[in-house]
């Protein structure tokens, strides 16, 4: 078992990397590494280089280039190295709570890192697979950070090193709520990582007016250290039971010559219809969907991947009374379609950080990326009527100058009944994000939504108001069948490592916007609001989990509104 060298911050950039690799006395990697041919033209990976070849860019950027020139070079030897939660050689770490906790953890195994690399020993150093498998681990839950280095360079060989930082994975999880004259309560642990393995699983209870129910979730996105990926979920409810099966092989990676899947779901969930902070309606969704696809990639160069899906779905929602329905609920329908879908994907990424992120690498991937899928179904099928189902969606990202990076989107979702006209529904959308990276702490950030529906259900129309785009106002304030949120932010990341547990930021942000459209709902006027709020992204556990501290005040349209608005949730971006 290889030896833990020290992790010096967990926003180490590959310079940082290299130091704790190659510049250490003794290099306690290489060894405890199994014993090798000798080759005298082998010296180990220079720190010094290393400190010309990585470099960080003071706005956002982190370019690693130590691969610079070893491309063409043998893979002699792959060594991994997994680093505890917890720094016992950083002071402000070794203590004996965090000490305990290491002993607790166990740490990835390094077989469960060998199977997602894209590369073996003996093969051809590629740059773009090593830059492409250090993508795939840094967005595994279980790791916090994770790099792939040189470690020994030989005239026609090299040693490489992978270097993987485990999260805290064991998670309880604790929920109440109260509404009207019931509460709801929900309590679950979850280990996303057991014994090392991969493997995540989460256990539940959650408890309402309407139903009980003890729910278990696992996944795993290489199971048994294969590329296959397996979600499974079961709820055992009051009422019946929720299940969800997945298992595919996906394209794991962008060189990945096919893929294949099949899944199911039947799941039933409240639908609570809210609007100028009441509640007008309510009632129960059971959705069955499944789907069985098969794809492969017609073309794969170094700058795009092209490919083809071709599979069958079944989609089919039921609407049933609660005692608190107030209105009459959404129509049954049914979807039971052959589909085909087309994906180009632009081979292009870049390293940053404090941009969704507190003080951690993020792999954002640049240019255009095209999905667009269409399916139909007559009554061959089982349908009702004949039934056209598309989905697409487009995103084009560029970093402009190292100080702005610019993301456009459209998405497009719907089904068309030949002659069932309330049950064809559809919604268009286009985004548009723009960060501006002032220097290494300070950041704006401008956001557009606009989004367009037609023969909305009740539950599908859309919503402004609270953690859907107005934050000064209760949750689904507004309602309609065309809406637009506007944000302004001004965001500061700051050096706060608080306990050496908790990154912190800090966001000053104006929101302006409205839904309309439904003539039963009447007219509804501009919100707008401002406020400040805090992020809160612990360094020990699961990337993507930020914490969001938000109080404001409506600036319009304050008539049934408080004062103040706090939202408390978390989300995936800063």
């Amino acid at each position: 078992m290889m030896s833990k060298t020290p992790l010096k911050g967990l926003l180490s950039s590959a310079i940082g990397w290299c130091l704790l690799v190659v510049s250490a006395s003794g290099s306690p990697v290489r060894a405890e590494a199994p014993a090798e041919a000798e080759d005298s033209s082998c010296v180990p990976f220079d720190s010094r280089v290393a400190r010309e070849l990585a470099i960080t860019d003071q706005h956002a950027r982190v370019e690693t280039r130590v691969f610079n020139g070893l491309e063409g070079k043998r893979i002699r030897r792959i060594h991994f190295n997994s680093l505890s939660i917890f720094d016992k050689d950083n002071p402000r770490e070794n203590n004996r709570l965090y000490m305990f906790l290491n002993k607790l953890h166990i740490n990835t195994r390094p077989r469960v890192i060998e199977a997602q690399l894209l590369f073996n020993e003996g093969e051809v150093l590629d740059i773009s697979r090593i830059e492409e498998s250090e993508r795939i681990l840094r967005k595994r839950p279980y790791l916090t950070n994770a790099y792939i280095l040189p470690l020994n360079i030989c005239q026609d060989q090299v040693d490489l090193v992978v270097i993987t930082q485990d999260a805290w994975a064991l998670e309880p999880q604790f929920s109440v709520s109260k509404e009207s004259e019931s509460t709801n309560s929900g309590f679950a642990i979850s280990d996303g990582n057991i014994l090392g393995s991969g493997n995540s699983l989460t256990v539940g209870y959650e408890e309402n007016a309407q139903r009980n129910l003890v729910n278990y979730d696992f996944r795993n996105p290489h199971i048994f250290n294969s590329q296959i990926a397996v979600k499974l979920y079961y709820a055992d409810t009051s009422d019946g039971r929720d299940t969800i099966v997945d298992v595919s092989h996906p394209f794991y990676s962008l060189q990945t010559p096919w893929s294949a899947g099949v899944y199911t779901q039947d799941v039933t969930q409240e639908e609570k219809i809210r609007h100028m902070d009441m509640e007008i309606n309510e009632f129960q969704h059971q959705s069955m969907n499944s789907q069985v696809y098969f794809g492969v990639a017609s073309e794969i160069t170094n700058n795009f991947t092209r490919r083809w899906l071709f599979g069958f779905s079944n989609e089919e929602d039921n609407f049933y009374p609660t005692q608190d329905t107030l209105q009459t609920v959404p129509l049954a329908r049914k979807a039971v379609y052959p589909w085909v879908e087309f994906q180009l994907l632009e081979n292009r990424f870049g390293v940053f950080k404090n941009v969704n992120q507190i003080q951690r690498p993020e792999d954002i991937a640049l240019g255009q990326n095209v999905t667009f899928r269409l399916g139909y179904g007559g009554a061959a099928f089982d349908n009702s009527e004949d039934v056209i189902r598309y989905i697409g969606s487009y995103t084009n990202i560029a970093e402009v100058s190292k100080h702005h990076i610019l993301e456009t989107g459209l998405a497009l979702n719907g089904r068309h009944y030949s002659n069932l006209n309330n049950l064809s529904t559809a919604v268009a959308s286009f985004t548009i994000n723009y960060n501006y990276f002032q220097d290494e702490k300070r950041r704006w950030y401008m956001g557009l939504r606009y989004d367009l529906g037609q023969d909305l259900a009740q539950y599908e129309e859309l919503t402004l108001g609270d953690i859907t785009g107005l934050r000064g106002y209760p949750t689904d304030f507004q309602r309609g069948d065309e809406s637009y949120v506007f944000t302004l932010e001004h965001r500061y990341f700051s050096d706060l490592h608080i306990f050496n547990l908790m990154r912190i930021g800090a966001v000053a942000f104006i929101d302006v916007g409205k839904a309309w459209g439904i003539e039963e709902y009447g007219y509804s006027p501009l919100l707008s609001n401002f406020g400040v709020g805090l992020r809160l992204s612990s360094s020990k556990v699961r990337i993507g989990n930020v914490v969001h501290i938000d109080i404001a005040t409506p600036m319009t349209a304050r008539d049934g509104v408080g004062k103040y608005q706090l939202t408390i949730g978390a989300k995936q971006r800063f």
